[in-house]
C-alpha cells in the first residue's frame, strides 16, 4: 500500500508515514479537528528511488561532495535533479489520484514531509524539508512530491545531519497531502512555557492569516500565556503582525495588515482559552509537552501539526 488516509492513521504507523502523519491521525480519532487528506507512505519512496536509480545518485554526489570535488550545493542540486527527472511508477500514480480526487475537484493541498528522523524528541528536524501550499491539479502534486522527496538531500538537510551525527542512510520519506485552509488567524502554541520551562503555563503565538508568518518567525506575532494552576491569562503583547500570508492562484500571496489590524489583537480571550483546552488534551494524549501549528476558521480550530518540544531544559 502506497497511499494511507490520515483517518485509518495512529500513533504506531510512524513506522510506515513517520511522526508527523502519525500522529495527525492520532490527532483525528481524538476527535480534533485536522485538515484532512492522505499521506504517501515510505514504500512509495523507496520504490521510486529503486525505480529510478536514484540511490546509486545520491550516493556518488555525496561522496563527491565529501571529496571535495564539488561543493554541497552542487551535491543537493544534482540529487534535485535526479528526483525531478524520475518518473514515478504508475501503481503509485494511481493512488495518489484517487485519494486526491476524493479531496475535490482541482483541490488546492499542502504538500509536506513526514520523515522518520522528523518529529523525535532528541531532534525535530524542524524546516530541515520543504513544504509546498496551495498547490492544485494532478500534474503540479507529483512534481511537488517529488520536490518533497527530494528536499531530504536539501543543503540545510544534509549539514544538519551531518552536525547532528546521524546517518544518512536509515533516512526515509513519507509525503503529507492535506486540504488547504484559510485560517482567519493562526499560529503556534507550546504547552509548557519554553521561555521559562514552567509546564503549567502554556505560550500562544498567533498572528492573522496563514500560520507560515508565525512558524517561518518571519512576522512579530501577539503572544499570551495562560497559567494553568491560576486559569487566567497572565500576560500577553501585541505583536507587530506587519503582514499576513494569504492562499492565491499562484500558491500563497504575502499582503500588508492595515493599521487597525495591526493595532487589534488577533485572538479573543475566548479562542485563547479554546486553544489552550484542545492543545492541554493533545498534551495528554501524547504525554509529553507539545509544539503545536493550529489555525482557526470562522471560529472553528484546526490542528495542522503537533510534536514534541525539544529544546526544554
Amino acid at each position: 500500500m502506497y497511499v494511507r488516509n490520515l483517518k485509518e492513521l495512529n500513533i504506531r504507523d510512524n513506522i510506515n508515514v513517520g511522526g508527523k502523519a502519525a500522529n495527525l491521525g492520532e490527532l483525528h480519532s481524538l476527535k480534533v479537528n485536522i485538515p484532512m487528506g492522505f499521506c504517501i507512505t515510505y514504500n512509495a519512496y523507496e520504490d521510486f528511488i529503486k525505480e529510478n536509480g536514484i540511490n546509486e545518485s545520491i550516493k556518488r554526489y555525496l561522496s563527491e561532495n565529501l571529496n571535495g570535488k564539488i561543493s554541497l550545493k552542487e551535491c543537493s542540486q544534482c540529487i534535485l535533479e535526479s528526483f525531478l527527472h524520475g518518473n514515478i511508477p504508475i501503481p503509485i500514480k494511481i493512488e495518489i489520484i484517487k485519494e486526491y480526487r476524493a479531496l475535490g475537484k482541482k483541490a488546492c493541498v499542502a504538500v509536506r514531509s513526514s520523515a522518520n528522523m522528523e518529529d523525535r524528541k532528541d531532534a525535530s528536524f524542524a524546516g530541515q524539508q520543504d513544504t509546498y501550499l496551495n498547490i492544485s491539479g494532478d500534474f503540479n502534486v507529483f512534481q511537488h512530491v517529488k520536490k518533497c522527496w527530494a528536499s531530504l538531500w536539501s543543503p540545510r538537510a544534509i549539514d544538519y545531519r551531518r552536525k547532528n551525527n546521524f546517518e544518512d542512510n536509515p533516512i526515509q520519506m513519507a509525503v503529507l497531502i492535506q486540504k488547504m485552509i484559510s485560517p482567519d488567524a493562526a499560529g503556534v502554541v507550546f504547552t509548557c512555557n519554553p521561555m521559562n520551562d514552567q509546564k503549567g503555563e502554556v505560550l500562544v503565538n498567533s498572528a492573522y492569516g496563514l500560520g507560515e508568518a508565525v512558524a517561518s518567525g518571519t512576522v512579530s506575532p501577539d503572544t499570551y500565556v495562560y497559567d494553568m494552576n491560576k486559569k487566567r491569562i497572565i500576560y500577553r503583547q501585541k505583536g507587530g503582525k506587519e503582514y499576513r500570508f494569504i492562499n492565491s492562484d499562484n500558491g500563497i500571496k504575502k499582503v500588508l495588515n492595515s493599521g487597525k489590524l495591526k493595532q487589534t489583537y488577533s485572538l479573543n480571550y475566548l479562542n485563547v482559552l479554546r486553544l489552550v483546552k484542545v492543545c492541554k488534551k493533545i498534551e495528554g494524549r501524547f504525554g509529553c509537552p507539545q509544539d503545536i501549528e493550529w489555525g482557526i476558521v470562522n471560529g472553528k480550530i484546526y490542528i495542522v501539526q503537533s510534536r514534541p518540544i525539544t529544546n526544554l531544559r
